[in-house]
């Protein structure tokens, strides 16, 4: 999917009709000479003259910019040449921000050709620019961004800054979508559609809507994907920009295809074809053919199969982008499945593992990971870095404020001393004064000290009930790993075997077999690091940054390790633990590592009291601990509920006070309820209870549901 040049960026505003292309290159061959002459150029050759002879060097860069996004999808290499033209001649002018959206160009052509870790890195030079407030101080001149008689020189550097930021995550989302990477594709699809919102850009609007869209339908969230694409096509019909329509109406082929409505989804696939058709949009076109193909194959229909298939073959084949010609391959290889043609498989197999090869090899893979995995260390060491500066910038404060109190006092001291006599008795009322003054603020500083050692503790303490609970989550995976590696050396001892005696048919069988256990293997290994890294989360010292959490996920893991930590401690504890999740919460903002804790003293305590009516051998008695979400307007509500001994009313009221416990001598701090009320109020929230002497409690927490 591509993206809209920097030259419609402003064309895409409320109220304000969308030109198309054409209409944009008429105007940039004729503005230099005066803004309200209108020519009609025949094609792009005479962009590419106008260009050539211009001298005026900020026209070449709108100019560039042009051919560089007309060339994008059907000719890489010319568009590759035209962005770094671009970069070059806005890095001369100073132009930061058409530098960054040049490299947006750039990135989009080593995208499509295969170049994955190329573009990643450009990206993220990007990235650095337009993140950069400073990058406002010179851009395009108001005189320039006055088109055809459409004024749009109220647009301010922040909102041009905030565009270009946009269209950067659009395309990373698209770099992340063809490497496989589903979770920085949200992020990135969902970022952009933030940004464009928030600068009333309905033209990426509609593209990350589009994107989101086939994302959603990737994984099954058939209804979000439907909600997505509609307003794309709204989008699009109503701005007149027609490119892309061919790929919405395809999107809901496939949406309608999910949910089993056939006739549905052909009609919005034919017509999918017919657009990219009009458009000339031949990647839409060629996706289209693929879906109709594999449809009627399944349908059995072999002759129309073959038809689709290498209709879109041939374009494919025109257009040379290898991740165009693996999907063609990859279905001419199952069209001749099924003629049972064994030369001809094999013939396309090979196209295809070649294809996969040159696309996105181990080497490219490792390339590309190590490219992330040093974006991610560098923001991180970014934030530590903002962090000490902060750390010093304060430090410096005290310091200079210390010494202005001892520069104060000294001159106090000179006067005191020249004073007459008469004034000595008040001097050593002062001194006393400050003396005493001196033994409060030092036995201050030993309170503080101590309630900062024991908050430590209480966190330590929270620390060590989930260590048995981790341990018993991180086996599980890792056990897989284990017997999965086990069976891949054996399966390759049968590969070197069947490879020895030239069975091609075997080997292509085992190969497929360790690539499943690999990605399995890959699966499991993700599974135990993510664990990993909640341990971590947990145990180091929250940062104050506020996150989108999925705190569904968060709550679950958090019942599950202490569970599993009350199991280890005491293997006769038997509790059943509940949930009740509201699948229609979103993201929140909330610092996951203080909201994690105050779950855990919550769930804890649950499991403490339900623990200990269990003792009393009451009759028919189940020890229940049900956590459960609920959204309720703009709040969202976590539920930690038990069928314990309840709360008496005459401690109700002294629950939340620091070192109040009612457990007995050395089980308890007093610190755990105190902390998570005030860890909650931090996070703007509220933390309630309702209670029942001898029937159980119910902590209830009411967190904002906005995600800003």
């Amino acid at each position: 999917m591509k993206k809209v040049s920097l030259s419609l960026l402003y064309l895409a505003r409320p109220g304000v009709k969308a030109g198309i292309m054409k209409k944009l290159i008429i105007i940039l061959l004729f503005f230099s000479a005066t803004p309200d002459v209108v020519a009609q150029p025949s094609d792009l050759h005479l962009l590419k003259l106008r260009m050539e002879s211009t001298s005026n060097d900020t026209l070449r860069v709108l100019m560039l910019d042009s051919l560089s996004l007309e060339f994008s999808e059907i000719d890489p290499d010319s568009s590759l040449l035209y962005a770094d033209q671009e970069i070059a001649l806005s890095r001369k002018l100073n132009f930061r921000l058409n530098e960054a959206f040049a490299m947006n160009n750039k990135a989009y052509a080593l995208l499509n050709m295969g170049n994955y870790p190329a573009a990643l890195k450009v990206l993220l030079s990007a990235f650095q620019i337009a993140e950069d407030k400073a990058s406002e101080k010179k851009i395009i001149p108001v005189k320039y961004r006055n088109f055809g008689g459409i004024n749009l020189s109220d647009e301010t550097p922040e909102t041009y800054r905030l565009q270009i930021l946009g269209w950067l995550h659009f395309n990373t989302g698209v770099l992340y979508e063809n490497a496989n990477n589903p979770e920085k594709e949200l992020m990135h699809y969902s970022r952009s559609r933030q940004l464009a919102e928030q600068t009333k850009n309905l033209s990426l609007i509609g593209v990350a809507n589009m994107n989101l869209g086939r994302l959603y339908l990737l994984l099954k969230n058939l209804d979000s994907a439907l909600i997505c694409e509609t307003k794309a096509y709204e989008i699009s019909t109503q701005l007149g920009v027609l490119e892309y329509n061919g790929s919405v109406l395809l999107n809901l082929g496939r949406i309608y295809l999910a949910r089993g409505d056939k006739e549905k989804a052909i009609e919005f696939i034919q017509r999918a074809i017919a657009a990219s058709e009009k458009q000339k949009y031949l990647r839409g076109v060629i996706a289209a053919n693929l879906l109709m193909a594999d449809i009627k194959m399944k349908e059995n229909k072999i002759d129309s199969g073959y038809h689709y298939a290498t209709a879109a073959l041939k374009i494919a084949i025109q257009l040379g982008l290898p991740d165009l010609l693996l999907r063609s391959y990859t279905a001419m290889a199952d069209f001749y499945k099924k003629m049972n043609n064994n030369d001809s498989i094999v013939k396309y197999q090979s196209l295809v593992i070649k294809i996969k090869d040159s696309l996105f090899n181990a080497k490219q893979a490792r390339q590309f990971q190590n490219i992330d995995f040093d974006e991610a260390q560098r923001q991180q060491e970014l934030a530590e870095a903002k962090k000490d500066y902060k750390n010093r910038l304060q430090r410096y404060m005290l310091i200079a404020g210390l010494a202005v109190v001892l520069f104060a006092v000294i001159i106090l001291w000179r006067n005191i001393v020249n004073k007459q006599r008469s004034y000595r008795q008040l001097k050593k009322q002062k001194e006393e004064t400050d003396f005493q003054k001196m033994k409060v603020e030092q036995t201050l500083e030993e309170l503080k000290t101590t309630q900062s050692q024991l908050i430590q503790s209480e966190k330590m303490a929270s620390l060590g009930e989930l260590t048995a609970g981790i341990a018993h989550e991180i086996q599980n995976p890792l056990n897989f790993v284990n017997n999965f590696s086990e069976v891949n050396a054996e399966l390759i001892d049968e590969l070197d075997e069947e490879a020895g005696k030239g069975n091609l048919q075997e080997v292509r069988v085992i190969i497929k077999d360790i690539k499943d256990n690999e990605q399995k293997i890959n699966h499991h290994g993700k599974r135990a690091d993510a664990i990993v890294k909640s341990m971590l989360m947990h145990s180091r010292t929250s940062s104050g940054q506020k996150e989108l959490t999925d705190i569904n996920a968060l709550a679950d893991e958090y019942l599950r390790l202490t569970y599993h930590g009350f199991r280890a401690k005491d293997k006769s504890f038997m509790a059943a633990a509940k949930t009740d999740f509201d699948k229609q919460i979103e993201k929140i903002n909330i610092i996951p590592q203080d909201v994690g804790r105050v779950l855990l003293n919550l769930i804890h305590n649950a499991f403490y009291t339900v623990n200990e009516k269990a003792k009393q051998n009451i009759p028919d008695y189940e020890p229940t601990v049900i956590v459960s979400t609920h959204k309720t307007g703009d709040k969202v509500e976590i539920s930690v509920k038990d069928n314990g001994g309840g709360i008496p009313k005459k401690v109700l009221d002294k629950i939340f006070q620091p070192f109040f416990t009612t457990k007995p001598t050395g089980e308890g701090t007093g610190l755990g309820l105190s902390l998570s009320y005030d860890i909650v109020k931090a996070n703007g929230g509220e933390l309630k209870v309702e209670t029942k002497e001898g029937e159980g409690s119910e902590f209830i927490i009411q967190l904002s549901n906005k995600q800003e």
